[in-house]
């Protein structure tokens, strides 16, 4: 019943190749402080042309890049960067620190020096909440730092549907296996394995053997009516509650081909015991 997934929150980097599709518009609304360090802006890279957004679908991916930063004191010709990141709620309190992400001693040209910062919207970020981002970059040979924050709320995926009755979870998502990366605009291709996941679900009547009895089904039906594919019984047996409230997840994969977009996906549950109900339907743009 368990599908382990690692969400790398917070990360910092250094891209190397110039081939990156990325917006020519510059982060707004961003606060700096910074002394001897200076870029241009702030980009972002993320799955849609939407590029100064301030609110993001739980589990979804940005990259910030930071364009001809410059001011560090080189020696031999290279510079010798650090940064840290912090998420702070709305109250003040920080829910994620990751100081020294670079704490190896390799210096970089000026020309390689193509600094990221990556941020998963995810644990411990929750949605229907707001976060500051808080990035702190300095240079390791002098005091010259370049530091900025910006607001961001985090929501569910409006994209998935969700009619409940007893039911309650805390998050809910599409998950990409081959790509490795929750999907944030329901635009899959062919053949891709994908599952929907709810975490932390609550509301089974739970035997004394601490086993819940439920049932699943999930179809998937293309723009003309047609039912690509059903499967009304994913839990044939009794399943451990904890497991349950852990995490559920249902698996798909659509590989006929010519499909007629949209294709629309139903997932039913319901405890056979206490009747409460959950159903969430989505639609997904399939791609060669």
């Amino acid at each position: 019943m368990k599908y382990r997934i690692l969400f790398i929150t917070v990360a910092a980097s250094l891209c190397f190749s110039c081939e990156i599709s990325v917006s020519n518009i510059y982060l707004q609304d961003v606060t700096v402080d910074s002394n001897g360090l200076s870029c241009k802006g702030i980009k972002v890279m993320d799955h849609t042309e939407k590029n100064d957004r301030t609110e993001f679908s739980y589990g979804e991916k940005i990259v910030f890049l930071y364009d001809e930063m410059k001011g560090f004191a080189l020696q031999d010709g290279k510079a010798y960067p650090n940064m840290s990141i912090y998420l702070i709620t709305k109250q003040g309190d920080t829910i994620l620190s990751k100081p020294n992400l670079f704490p190896h001693e390799q210096g970089y040209t000026e020309k390689d020096l193509n600094l990221r910062t990556n941020v998963l919207f995810a644990k411990p970020m929750l949605p229907n909440n707001e976060y500051k981002v808080a990035v702190n970059v300095v240079d390791k040979n002098s005091d010259a730092y370049y530091n900025w924050e910006r607001n961001f709320s985090v929501i569910h995926n409006p994209l998935l549907k969700t009619k409940k009755n007893g039911f309650t979870y805390e998050v809910q998502y599409l998950y990409s296996n081959n790509r490795e990366v929750v999907i944030a605009n329901n635009i899959i291709k062919r053949n891709e394995e994908i599952a929907l996941f709810i975490e932390n679900i609550e509301g089974f009547e739970v035997d004394s053997y601490g086993d819940a009895n439920i049932k699943a089904t999930i179809d998937l039906t293309e723009a003309d009516g047609t039912l690509i594919n059903l499967n009304d019984d994913l839990f044939p047996n009794l399943v451990n509650a904890k497991d349950l409230n852990e995490q559920l997840y249902a698996s798909l994969k659509i590989t006929k081909k010519n499909i007629k977009n949209p294709v629309t996906c139903t997932f039913t549950l319901k405890d056979t015991n206490n009747g409460h109900q959950l159903e969430t339907t989505f639609d997904l743009t399939v791609i060669d």
